[in-house]
């Protein structure tokens, strides 16, 4: 998967995109939420994965002008420090976008990454399980 992440911290691009390497994701980089919208806007990443703040754009503004692209990433994760995340959450409210909190360890967020990039692939198996787990 092409992933575009977008930090303004030098140490949290070289480790997920050390993790996220290993496991044959493709990453490329954004040191700022400007940055990173010019880059989403010529196309072909299949997720973002974005600070909440960074410089001149902050992370959530980048994120509700991603979700107006025509071809927009299919998974978004934005990682964040901040204690109102579930007022982010409400504020987003869209089932692509998804929260991952600070300090954080890049093998579970590769877990994360993995995960839904598998349910984005497979939708309706993903569907079906819930569904059935659901109904037990």
């Amino acid at each position: 998967m092409k992933i575009l992440l977008a930090d303004d911290d030098p140490f949290i691009h070289h480790i997920v995109t050390m993790w996220l390497s290993r496991n044959g994701h493709e990453v490329s980089s954004a040191y700022n939420g400007s940055e990173a919208l010019a880059k989403l806007k010529e196309g072909g990443f299949e997720g973002l994965i974005t600070d909440v703040n960074m410089p001149l754009m902050k992370g959530i503004d980048l994120v509700k002008e991603v979700l107006q692209l025509p071809q927009r990433p299919n998974l978004i994760v934005v990682l964040t420090s901040r204690c109102d995340t579930g007022q982010l959450k409400k504020e987003m409210n869209n089932s692509h976008v998804h929260f991952f909190n600070k300090p954080f360890s890049p093998s579970v967020l590769t877990e994360l990454i993995e995960r839904l990039h598998r349910e984005n692939q497979h939708p309706n198996e993903h569907e079906q399980r819930k569904i059935a787990a659901d109904a037990t």
